[in-house]
């Protein structure tokens, strides 16, 4: 896979795309970037990346204190993606078919009881 295929692989993905196809363009993605990490390294850029969303969610409450001073290069909708897309790379190092686990996750959680304290 080139650079160029890859492009092409992410051009054909839409708001109809299969969760597989996201997962194959994440897969050649981190491969073609060079991304091959292991478990605990995933979790890391992960961690790191769920830091970078909290700023950017702490950046649109008027409430709480900032370094206006700063200049701050992302989104909210950048963050949320990064956050995404390492979460689906930890899916496809596991070998992890996401919507499986969803379905799995989800049967516990109907047999809980859930309320507002």
């Amino acid at each position: 896979m080139n650079k160029d295929e890859l492009k092409k692989q992410l051009d054909n993905l839409s708001n109809k795309s299969s969760v597989e196809e996201v997962q194959k363009y994440i897969k050649d993605m981190f491969e073609l970037r060079g991304f091959r990490t292991n478990l605990l390294e995933r979790m890391c850029i992960l961690t790191e990346e769920v830091g970078e969303l909290a700023k950017e969610v702490r950046k649109t409450d008027n409430n709480i204190g900032i370094d206006i001073n700063k200049n701050y290069n992302s989104s909210l909708e950048n963050e949320i993606t990064d956050v995404f897309i390492c979460l689906m790379g930890m899916c496809e190092l596991l070998d992890m078919d996401i919507i499986d686990g969803l379905k799995n996750k989800e049967e516990i959680n109907f047999k809980r009881e859930w309320r507002k304290i």
